[in-house]
């Protein structure tokens, strides 16, 4: 079903597009399925990402505040004869390129931590819900690939003569019958084969994931396409969760510039004595 784009959350051209919600509409075609599991997983994931476009924009409108009520950075160009450099002044740092001066960032700091440290461990949780819903169409992907008597004396006895007929063929014959077993939806006999370790029933590893992916993807179309999307859709939301992170972590940089210290070791020194 078509997604609207999130009208609460406006593009901003100073925050990554990656970490917007619309971001994601890609998996919503999968995941934004009335009455399923994928509607949950994609509202926890655009929730994530929600809370990382939204601090991510506040941070940039924060800092470029402060920007605008610094003094400018002062530059020189020396003349060709003397070398031709360009020499700046003042507490600079380069911000997109840009040459900029700051004055004390420490209420800056410390909002930007404040604002983190309410804001981090709900995207935590939005991660933790998203891998709870993976776990459950893990699970029941897990089962449709499943029989129910194959733990019992004679499924166990049928599953063993499976395999080692499987074996006794010839090597392009053998992935041959299992796929004919999948199209026929032959669950025992294919149950038999992946519910064992590959070489029981002559299979290279690589083939034998191959064929349990297309068994997925017969036995349990819509559980196994939404276990993919959510498991692309944490992804997802882990890496824009690790960007937010590196620009908090750029905000906490900002305590050695010069300014900074110099903020700090005049307000160490009017304590004195108290």
């Amino acid at each position: 079903m078509p997604t609207p784009f999130d009208e609460s959350t406006p593009i901003r051209a100073d925050v990554p597009m990656t970490l917007h919600p619309d971001s994601l509409l890609g998996f919503g075609r999968v995941l934004n399925q009335p009455d399923t599991l994928g509607t949950s997983a994609f509202s926890a994931a655009r929730e994530g990402l929600r809370l990382c476009y939204d601090l991510f924009g506040k941070m940039n409108d924060a800092e470029l505040h402060l920007q605008a009520v610094a003094p400018p950075a002062r530059r020189r160009q020396h003349p060709a004869e003397r070398g031709g450099r360009t020499e700046i002044s003042g507490d600079v740092r380069m911000v997109n390129g840009k040459p900029t001066r700051f004055v004390d960032a420490e209420e800056f700091i410390a909002a930007a931590e404040k604002a983190f440290a309410r804001v981090g461990p709900a995207i935590d949780r939005r991660v933790k819900e998203l891998n709870g819903y993976r776990d459950t169409l893990a699970q029941r992907v897990e089962a449709a690939l499943d029989h129910p008597a194959r733990k019992t004396p004679e499924g166990l006895a049928l599953a063993t003569e499976v395999r080692a007929h499987i074996k006794g063929l010839k090597a392009e014959q053998r992935v041959k019958f299992v796929a004919a077993a999948i199209e026929t939806g032959d669950v025992p006999t294919v149950a038999a084969v992946l519910h064992a370790q590959p070489f029981l029933s002559g299979l290279e590893p690589d083939t034998h994931a191959t064929l349990r992916a297309r068994a997925a993807a017969k036995f349990a179309p819509l559980d196994n396409a939404q276990l993919e999307a959510t498991d692309a859709a944490i992804a997802h939301v882990t890496a824009s969760s690790a960007t937010l992170v590196k620009r908090y972590g750029d905000i906490l940089a900002l305590r050695n510039a010069p300014a900074a210290k110099a903020a700090k070791s005049l307000k160490a020194l009017g304590e004195t004595g108290q």
